[in-house]
This record gives C-alpha cells, structure tokens and sequence, in this order.
C-alpha cells in the first residue's frame, strides 16, 4: 500500500522537482559571496515550508473524507478541479512560451537572492514554497490519493517524507553538488540557470498536462463510484 501511495504520487513529485524558481533561486544562492551558509539555509527553509504545507494538505484531506481515509464525494470533485487548473496552466505557459531566440530574463524578485545572508536565505528558501500557487496546488493534488487508500498514521508519514524528499532532489543535489565542487561549479550553475530560464514553459506545461490528465481521470473515476 505504501508503494503504491508513492507511485500515484511519482508525477506531482515530478513536477515539483521540475518547478524552475527554487533551482534558479538554488542556482543564484550559490553563486553569491555567502554560497556556503546560504545555499544550506535555502534548501533548510524549502524542505521545511514543503513539510508544512504537506502536513496541511494531508490534514485537509483527512478532514474531507468521510471516515478514516475513505473517499468522500468532496474528494473527486476537488480532483476534477485540479485537473482543470492544471490544463489551464500547460495552456497559459504554452501562450507565454519564448519564442524563438528570446531569452526571458530572471524575475527581478529572483536577482536578490545572490546577496543573501544565511537568515535571509532560510526565509527565501520557505517563500519559494508557500508563496507559489502552482507548488501548494500540486502538493494538494497529490495527497488527494490518499483518500482513496487505507494507510497507518506510520505510513502517511512515511509517505509524507518521501513526497518531500524525491519533490527536492534538484535543490538537495544542487547544494550536495556544490559543497564538494566549490567554485568549480560556478560555470555549470550559470548554464543550469539558463537553461531553466529558456525551458521554464516548455517543461511545465508537459508535465502539468500529463499531470492533469490523471488527476482530472481520478476524479471522474472517484465520481462515477
């Protein structure tokens, strides 16, 4: 069951990982004069604010249900709705996509994060979570499925935790990354960010359809039952 919990969660998981804003905000961190005790706290302040904000959508989830983790006719009409708003989002980052040779520069919010301090950083770092609609949006998606599956307390939390973990590899491995390769990195980490940068709409708007497609089909499953 647990197994099974994660891999109904694999694309939400995906498409957090492959959200650019916390990698680019990673990326410029680490370029900055405090990289060593910034980029920690970045990636402390991002997995925090992640664990809330899953606690919260498991707890809303809990409160919908009927009993336990049964399903309640709430459950599938909220997936219907998410679904929805993904294929609303693929279809808005298609319309913005660059086009051509344009190079879409870095958000303005995002350039002060190469002069973070530690403290700052661990604040930037929970902001980049719970202030993006799309994160708090498909960490809600994906704890919709445990509605639908009997887990222990024990289990949900394990699941929780592995939610966070595989949705952060890109910032995890980033920091990891930097640590052992210092200044060395710095060329990769420019050409990391760039490329984000370029690919931002291409990337999500893929991931975002296939991930409506299987949120909005569980709902009309959910629905029909």
């Amino acid at each position: 069951m647990l197994a099974q919990a994660i891999g109904e969660m694999l694309p939400v998981m995906a498409a957090i990982a492959l959200t650019p804003l916390q990698i680019i905000g990673m990326v410029l961190v680490l370029g900055g004069p405090n990289a060593r005790a910034a980029g920690p706290a970045l990636l402390a302040g991002w997995l925090a604010a992640l664990a809330a904000v899953t606690a919260i959508a498991i707890f809303l989830v809990e409160r919908a249900s009927e009993s336990g983790r049964t399903g309640s006719p709430f459950i599938p009409w909220l997936q219907v709705a998410l679904g929805l708003l993904l294929f609303w989002a693929a279809l808005r980052l298609w319309k913005t996509r660059p086009r051509g040779d344009e190079q879409p520069p870095t958000p303005k919010w995002l350039v002060s994060f190469g002069d973070a301090n530690p403290a700052r950083a661990l604040m930037l770092g929970a902001m980049l979570c719970v202030a993006n609609p799309k994160i708090v949006a498909l960490v809600l998606a994906g704890m919709t499925s445990l509605a639908y599956l009997s887990l222990t307390s024990g289990q949900i939390v394990a699941v929780a935790a592995i939610f966070v973990l595989l949705s952060s590899l890109p910032v995890i491995a980033l920091a990891i990354a930097h640590a052992a390769g210092g200044e060395g990195m710095a060329a990769h980490l420019q050409n990391l960010k760039t490329f984000m940068l370029r690919n931002n709409n291409l990337i999500l708007m893929v991931v975002f359809a296939i991930l409506g497609v299987s949120v909005f089909g569980k709902g009309l499953a959910g629905l029909g039952e």
